[in-house]
């Protein structure tokens, strides 16, 4: 339903706060007591390995598996092309009105377009409050426009945060996000629907005290919509029109470009035996057939792109591993219940491993239409008793008829998600006794695993590379208190990312993610030099070039902090941040009339972001307008969420105006 899922992975969110020496509350927490005793416990690892006395250049391309991987399926080569629902529905014409019927086939939609699920009228929460805010969605003719407004100390009202929603994500079944499309970059709404409580609210995971403004990342468009393309290097810009097809997941994301079908079939050209101008997953063996599945419904923890390899560039038919790495938790250490974490529960099910590998998905769900929800029950029942007919339930009659005879009702019962308010699904481990607890990470044991090492996975060094990226990643979720954990998480991504540095030295996202790892122990110096030689390999790279302003700030450089930061404003001119880094860097350099044209143009972005006010209260005390300043400073204070964020935006301000 949303895209609140995985939202840190960019981490540009929080940047400008650790540049100021502040920080961002309420930062995301890494996961169960078992992670912590991990890494907790033991030697603090070594200290940073020399990094490499040359710079160095890009590496080679590596072996693209839609070439080099055997399968007779011949539409997974790189040059077949992707042709849309349209060239399906003539020959499949029942199928694809089934599907368009499915969650999946209505995954997003253009604004305005469609029927309308939502309500707008006050009974459905609209407008809401959120904090100091007001949160309002407007239906126009065009599509839904919304609105976030708040008001000045003194009462005024502050100019209005509006987001037209360009794309509706989601079926509905769940709820709704919306998303705006500013000059080639998606941004998430902080306003989405629930539908099972029939109310708007605020977006998972959003903080309207940190901007409230979310870059959507080809990793979370991946699941939601049909295909787009995304410019290379980006942190949320894709080629435009971004949807050059169709919005909903289509026919080909599990069967394979259908470029070489259509083709053969218009001319009269026919199959013997398999055809093999197009994936038919009942033609894959189970792991390359549970690939297909994978794509979406294989959350994991954490998911990282194979070097230099990009997600959608798969195809059904291939195995999903050689393009993602997908890490899930230890599971001893797994009682939550994810959305979008189906799969992993699934392959821990006693179902499961009792089929010797036999049973995916589709053993239970047809991916072509959805059952009507009368017959649900019995649908799902049948599915059970293909394989356990034998051995019929347990429970007297008269409790299974209060259950509707429901199979599903006992062995995979609903719970609240652990990551979407508003929000339960389905427990996937068909426990036969429901109601086990997790027994916690065995001594030593690693909480996060490869979720697959078979034959298709990667080499053990990639595997380690990709580790060292995820843990990366979590060192800088972790909140700047837990220094000793942060320095232990910086320490297992440091270790594993220079070994594999020095095998593959062009690794410009392993240089990005080194860097972020050397902030988590505090090594400033080698912290910017890593980050230096990541924009060295891809100067076009935001995630770089983010994390160079960044380091360059902790340590003085304030005018590698305006270069780079011109350098992301050149590049994604929609995006905050940039800008009030940028600002950061003049006022450390005192030149208050560029640092006040920088928070004008943030603001210009997004009037209500509190750091943006700040900084420009900053810079009108020192321009001669204190009184100004303070109004401005007040206003920042009074759009945060809480009181730290609070105590923190006035500290600085007063420290910078003493």
């Amino acid at each position: 339903m949303s895209l609140g899922v995985g939202r840190m992975r960019t981490g540009i969110s929080r940047h400008s706060l650790r540049a100021l020496g502040l920080f961002a509350v309420g930062a995301a927490a890494v996961g169960a007591v078992g992670w912590y005793a991990f890494v907790r416990e033991g030697p603090p690892p070594p200290g940073p390995a020399p990094l490499t006395p040359d710079p160095p250049t890009p590496d080679p391309p590596t072996p693209d598996p839609r070439v080099t991987f055997p399968t007779p399926f011949r539409n997974v080569k790189p040059d077949v092309r992707y042709v849309g629902d349209g060239s399906c529905a003539g020959c499949h014409a029942a199928i694809d009105k089934s599907y368009h019927a499915h969650p999946m086939g209505r995954s997003a939609e253009y604004s305005g377009r469609g029927a309308a699920v939502e309500r707008y009228d006050a009974g459905a929460g609209n407008p809401f409050k959120s904090g100091g805010y007001e949160l309002r969605v407007e239906r126009t003719a065009g599509g839904d426009v919304h609105h976030v407004s708040a008001r000045a100390p003194a009462g005024a009202p502050l100019p209005e945060y509006v987001v037209r929603a360009d794309l509706v994500i989601g079926s509905g079944t769940r709820g709704r996000s919306y998303l705006a499309v500013q000059q080639g970059a998606v941004w998430q709404s902080p306003i989405s629907w629930y539908t099972p409580s029939a109310r708007w609210d605020l977006s998972p995971g959003f903080n309207l005290g940190n901007g409230g403004r979310w870059a959507v990342s080809p990793d979370c468009l991946f699941c939601h919509v049909d295909r787009v393309e995304p410019v290379p290097l980006s942190l949320n810009r894709y080629r435009e029109p971004l949807l050059a097809g169709q919005a909903a997941i289509g026919c080909e994301r599990c069967h394979g470009p259908g470029e070489l079908h259509a083709v053969e079939r218009a001319t009269g050209r026919t199959a013997e035996g398999v055809d093999t101008s197009i994936v038919n997953p009942r033609h894959l063996p189970p792991d390359l057939r549970a690939g297909v599945c994978e794509q979406c419904h294989l959350q994991g923890q954490e998911r990282v792109v194979r070097r230099g390899r990009q997600a959608y560039e798969f195809r059904p038919g291939l195995p999903f591993e050689q393009f993602v790495t997908v890490f899930v938790r230890h599971p001893d250490v797994t009682d939550e219940h994810h959305s979008v974490g189906q799969f992993e529960q699934m392959e821990r099910s006693r179902c499961f491993a009792g089929g010797g590998g036999r049973m995916t998905c589709t053993t239970c769900h047809d991916p072509h239409q959805s059952p009507p929800a009368a017959t649900r029950d019995r649908f799902y029942r049948d599915r059970c008793l293909a394989c356990h007919e034998s051995k019929g339930c347990s429970l007297p009659a008269p409790d299974r008829a209060a259950r509707d005879d429901s199979c599903v009702a006992c062995h995979m019962p609903r719970a609240a998600s652990a990551n979407i308010t508003h929000a339960s699904v389905t427990d996937h481990r068909i426990a036969r006794r429901p109601g086990a607890v997790p027994r916690g990470l065995p001594q030593g044991a690693s909480p996060l695993l490869p979720f697959r090492t078979g034959p298709h996975a990667p080499a053990e060094a990639e595997r380690e590379r990709d580790l060292g990226v995820v843990f990366a990643r979590l060192s800088a979720k972790l909140p700047p208190a837990e220094t000793a954990v942060r320095d232990r998480v910086g320490g297992l991504a440091a270790d594993r990312l220079t070994t594999s540095l020095a095998i593959w030295p062009g690794d410009a996202a392993a240089w990005t993610a080194l860097s972020v790892a050397r902030s988590a122990r505090g090594e400033a110096d080698a912290r910017f030099e890593a980050a230096s030689t990541a924009v060295g390999l891809a100067p076009e790279s935001e995630a770089a070039l983010t994390e160079l302003a960044e380091a360059a700030a902790v340590i003085g450089r304030s005018e590698v902090v305006i270069d780079a930061s011109t350098a992301l404003i050149k590049l994604t001119p929609t995006t905050v941040e940039p800008y009030i880094n940028r600002a950061t860097g003049h006022v450390r350099r005192k030149d208050w009339e560029k640092a006040e044209e920088d928070c004008r143009a943030a603001l210009r972005v997004h009037p209500l972001h509190p750091l943006a006010r700040v900084l420009l209260g900053v810079c009108r005390h020192h321009r001669g307008d204190p009184a100004g300043a303070r109004r401005e400073a007040d206003t920042a204070a009074g759009l945060a969420t809480n009181p730290r964020q609070r105590a923190a935006l006035l500290d600085w301000y007063q420290q910078e105006t003493r």
